[in-house]
């Protein structure tokens, strides 16, 4: 994650019996050196999202030389590209028929907004509105127990990313 600080260490690559004199630090694969040192770990925070190769140049005490390279990849985590949970999700019952509600669901884009937003009631599907939408109607909402209201948003490749919920208390009398 950015703002992480990341770890590098080379001690296991190093030959047997063999001590190396400096370490030269290329984090961000620019082929400048960041940081030089006589320790075969280095840390260093990347501050944004970076996709690339880290290297170091190992000189040794003989004079000879070697490099050791580390993909990397600093990201938001698992959820980079999909969408991000919406945020004030809000549910208003509109209507009840004995236990059953008709409920108004609101809420708020916190990222890029969807290709499309999905309604979820205890973890099931129960529909799909445009990208664009702020708001849905959902009917016959069983209020026996208390349950789990649900908004996510997909991409128009049907990826889901992460999803807010609001628990609607059961309906009482």
């Amino acid at each position: 994650m950015p703002g992480q600080e990341i770890t590098f260490d080379v001690s296991p690559s190093l030959p047997a019996g063999v001590s190396a004199a400096l370490y030269e630090w290329d984090f961000d694969g620019d082929g400048v050196i960041d940081e030089v040192g006589p320790l075969p770990v280095a840390a260093h925070t990347f501050n944004d999202v970076f996709e690339g190769t880290a290297e170091v140049r190992i000189t040794f005490f003989t004079g000879g030389a070697s490099t050791a390279t580390a993909a990397v990849h600093i990201g938001r985590g698992p959820w980079d590209g999909l969408p991000a949970a919406p945020r004030n999700v809000t549910v208003v019952v509109t209507a009840d028929a004995g236990d059953v509600s008709t409920v108004q669901i609101s809420w708020e884009p916190s990222g890029a907004e969807p290709y499309r937003w999905g309604l979820t009631v205890d973890g099931i599907p129960a529909g799909l509105v445009e990208g664009g939408a702020r708001t849905a109607s959902m009917t016959d909402v069983h209020r026996g127990r208390a349950v789990e209201i649900g908004v996510v948003g997909f991409t128009a490749d049907q990826a889901m990313g992460e999803s807010a919920r609001v628990t609607l208390p059961a309906r009482q009398g």
